[in-house]
């Protein structure tokens, strides 16, 4: 359906209907409260995101997503990648298990099951794990006890280009005692083209399934357990491999009390199991050539177990403590074959390499000093204890040294925590809000174990990162105008930066048969940097019938130890909207600005990519419409990159040679775009 014939039928509506305009297509996702945005991922989005956690996130300022293929991105919030962002799915931890990161966590979330994204920017928590110095992605389902006996059930489907097809049924039943919910899901997608009608190798297939029982014996109880099971396959464009299984395994059970005395408010426990299975080959979604004609396997897999409980205490309507204590445990390992046919990769015992454990104390704090003001803080301690079980470490598929921390421990105590003050001005509709937080950052699995150093092969040693920054800004809440605006300060010590293309010695010296004298590899490094940036979102009601949304993102840095430019930040960002609303129709109207960036260090940046060369900046202008005519029943319609722009995004993946498959310098965006989605739900 196009902008014109959906913007005629609205015209067509009787002039008497005057209703508040509502987002039915997410173009842009707005902060709520200071330095949180709550976003719903049931909602249609537009550009159409690919059927996983991290494009979901591509709407909210501040982030962005480095593409590999059609799906399974690494999200980026402020410039910061991989374990500075935390993502959890209702609060439990997923790891994958490349060491090359094709499967990021939110290659293992299916959004449009759940019923909330959160997101909360900078070190502004102590609830949520360690680490998280960027920020917190929470993906979350809304469980609530009803009064009465009752069903719903949200489908959809979609159908897009490049063969894009995706469906879910999510059902569930909920009585005064008993809750009971379900869910699949399942996409699929072909090799899609860019701009220039370049195939891009993409293609990707996906299921999930899930379901959860819930025992409610009171207004003030809840036990609930919960089960899934995931799996798929993905083309990847970045790479010598792609992705033939991700399957994940999960299990959990939790528990919660509220009003259990005068000041004890409310008691979470829980604990689960994430198992992740991923397997990478060359012969499942290309066809062997070139250095690696043999078809070769990978297959890592990781187990993540973990727990918590959290006790909220208030002993005045004003004063609200949370006390918790939260542990993680993940063990990985791996078996690989550099000829399936000869050697199945199945028959071989896996090899452990790494076991993580860590502890954590916290404490947050929030006190409404009066009316118009707040203060939250928090401190947060944790243990982390590791275990470098590997041998040997591998130089190249063919070459092995021996690992000079084969069986060493490490033990470390790290502190975190944060003081932010919000102010209420006037009438309450607008707030001012300062916030200063301190996280201290162990360093996760792909900077310890994936990589060497500059003087070892064995990157057991390296420096804990320490980020010290400054979030201030301020929202509006207006009768035609709203909008917010943050920024943010920060000083990062011993940042962990990787650094690709790294020259090294050959193992034992010498120029044995004529083979060179140095290797390439990819290495950690502790520096001092800074980055500082801001995000802003406008809202106004033109109309009673037409909204225009803006919504902008910047982000600078600064590799002191070096004397560069911080590497894999994004470039200036802004978005455009303009939406039409009236009765049952809607049509939108979406213009995304993209800067060039030059501020580069090549071959530098973090464990999802590091920087290739400057890049051109683009104009990508999409469309949309919608049809609602009941609460049961929703149609949208769009067409991203309406112009068929060729651009890929800055921070994205260099692309790799593929057989059959132009070679591109970074993996690009796709080009014009055009989907459907129905939804029904009752």
């Amino acid at each position: 359906m196009s902008l014109a014939i959906a913007l005629y039928a609205v015209e067509a509506v009787s002039a008497s209907e005057s209703e508040t305009l509502e987002q039915v297509v997410v173009t842009g996702a707005v902060m709520h409260s200071p330095l949180t945005v709550i976003t719903d991922p049931k909602k249609p989005r537009q550009p159409l995101p690919a059927n996983d956690g991290a494009d979901y996130l591509k709407t909210i300022p501040g982030f962005s997503v480095i593409r590999k293929g059609g799906t399974d991105g690494d999200p980026v919030l402020r410039g910061m990648a991989g374990s500075r962002l935390a993502v959890l799915v209702d609060g439990e931890v997923i790891l994958g298990g490349c060491n090359n990161r094709m499967d990021p966590p939110t290659a293992y979330i299916f959004p449009e099951s759940l019923d909330v994204i959160q997101v909360i920017k900078g070190p502004q928590t102590v609830r949520h794990g360690p680490g998280n110095s960027a920020g917190v992605v929470l993906f979350e389902r809304e469980e609530e006890r009803p009064g009465e006996e009752q069903w719903s059930v949200y489908s959809s489907l979609l159908t897009g280009s490049a063969g894009r097809h995706d469906g879910l049924l999510d059902a569930r039943y909920s009585a005064p005692e008993l809750s009971v919910h379900g869910s699949l899901s399942a996409a699929s997608a072909d090799d899609y083209e860019d701009g220039d009608g370049v195939t891009i190798h993409s293609r990707y297939e996906r299921w999930q399934g899930q379901a959860s029982l819930a025992w409610t014996p009171d207004d003030d109880t809840r036990y609930s357990i919960s089960s899934a099971r995931s799996d798929g396959e993905a083309a990847y464009a970045d790479r010598g491999v792609d992705g033939s299984r991700f399957a994940r395994e999960h299990h959990s059970a939790s528990a919660s009390w509220e009003n259990l005395g005068q000041t004890v408010k409310a008691l979470e426990v829980q604990g689960y199991l994430n198992y992740v299975d991923h397997v990478m080959d060359n012969y499942s979604l290309r066809q062997p050539a070139g250095p690696m004609a043999n078809p070769v396997a990978m297959n890592p897999d990781r187990e993540t177990r973990g727990a918590k409980a959290e006790l909220t205490l208030a002993s005045s309507s004003a004063t609200e403590l949370v006390v918790g204590l939260d542990s993680q445990f993940n063990a990985h390992t791996s078996r690989n074959t550099m000829n399936q046919q000869m050697l199945n990769y199945r028959q071989l015992r896996r090899n452990p390499d790494a076991e993580f454990l860590q502890t954590g104390l916290f404490t947050e704090l929030s006190w409404q000093q009066s009316d118009a003001r707040q203060w939250i803080g928090g401190l947060r301690l944790d243990d982390w204890q590791v275990t470098d079980q590997r041998p040997g470490v591998m130089l190249s598929m063919m070459a092995t040294a021996p690992n000079p921390s084969a069986g060493r421990e490490r033990d470390e105590l790290l502190k975190s925590g944060f003081l932010r003050h919000e102010t209420q001005l006037g009438e309450g509709n607008s707030t001012l809000f300062a916030g200063l937080g301190h996280s201290e950052r162990f360093p996760d699995y792909w900077e310890m174990i994936a990589r060497e150093t500059t003087d070892s092969v064995s990157a057991f040693a390296i420096n804990s990162e320490k980020t010290s920054q400054l979030d201030i800004g301020g929202l509006y809440n207006g009768d035609r105008l709203s909008g917010s605006l943050s920024a943010f300060y920060n000083r990062i010590d011993d940042y962990l930066l990787i650094q690709s293309g790294y020259e090294k010695p050959v193992m034992g010296g010498g120029t044995m048969m004529n083979m060179p004298a140095t290797r390439t590899t990819s290495i950690v490094r502790n520096i001092d940097a800074r980055s500082w940036g801001l995000e802003l979102d406008v809202q106004y009601q033109l109309h009673d019938y037409w909204r225009t949304e803006l919504t902008l993102a910047s982000v600078r840095g600064a590799n002191d130890t070096d004397d560069t430019t911080l590497a894999q930040l994004p470039p200036l960002e802004a978005r455009l909207a303009l939406n039409y609303s009236r009765g049952a129709w809607g049509a939108g109207l979406l213009v995304r600005g993209i800067a060039s960036q030059d501020r580069v260090d090549p071959g530098k940046g973090n464990i999802a990519g590091q920087d290739i060369s400057p890049t051109d900046g683009a104009t990508v202008l999409s469309v949309n419409s919608s049809w609602q005519p009941s609460q049961t029943l929703q149609l949208t319609a769009g067409i991203d990159n309406l112009l068929d722009e060729t651009y890929a995004e800055h921070i994205s993946r260099a692309g790799a040679l593929v057989a059959g498959f132009e070679q591109l310098q970074r993996v690009n965006e796709p080009g014009r775009t055009l989907w459907l989605k129905g939804i029904v739900r009752f």
